[in-house]
């Protein structure tokens, strides 16, 4: 018994003598090289919490959803140059249809649509001629396009109407659409509502 004492004790006085040996050793093998990397940055690690079965995390709102901003009334209209007659001598003839659809949300207009036709001399910026006539043509709609039932003509004479220039070439020709707004159109609506011909 004795014996196994004394030869557990020679063991851990062997072993911790070679501790003290080694540990001095290894330190100074550790804190004597420098290291020239830096730390990486830790990032947050944190995992996101679980979504919760309350209606509190389950409930998604939705911005609301915007009215457009439609009036009722935007009538636009498409000028269509038929042709340019010149025969006769000093006269010009301009023919043309008009279209017209109604861009807002009214979608039958059947009468009180005025049409306003003026004829300028360029070379002066004068106007030298106009007329004006209700729309004649089919019910206005919405979702597509209604012509004049007949084309019309604008006629000017280089002689007689003052301020006509000699030639079709000088001439700028203006339709508008509604000019008075009797149908209360926003300004910022009435950008088409005119049609412009040059030659």
């Amino acid at each position: 018994m004795t014996r196994t004492i004394v030869k557990y004790v020679m063991i851990a006085i062997v072993c911790s003598g070679l501790a003290l040996v080694s540990a001095p050793a290894f330190s100074a093998d550790v804190t004597g090289k420098i290291s020239t990397q830096t730390a990486p940055v830790q990032t947050n690690t944190r995992t996101a919490p679980l979504p919760s079965t309350t209606r509190e995390y389950q409930q998604v709102d939705k911005p609301p959803v915007k009215r457009l901003d439609i009036p009722d009334y935007d009538l636009a209209g498409d000028l269509r140059i038929q042709r340019v007659d010149t025969s006769r001598k000093n006269q010009t003839s301009i023919h043309f249809q008009l279209a017209l659809m109604n861009k807002g949300k009214q979608n039958y207009i059947n009468d009180g649509v005025q049409i306003k036709v003026r004829l300028i001399n360029v070379l002066n910026q004068t106007q030298f001629k106009c007329i004006q006539y209700p729309w004649s043509g089919p019910a206005i709609v919405n979702d597509y396009w209604k012509v004049e039932d007949v084309p019309r003509y604008i006629m000017f004479d280089q002689t007689k109407d003052r301020g006509a220039p000699r030639t079709i070439n000088d001439v700028k020709m203006i339709v508008d659409i509604d000019p008075n707004n009797a149908f209360g159109e926003a300004q910022r609506h009435r950008a088409n509502n005119r049609g412009v011909v040059t030659w």
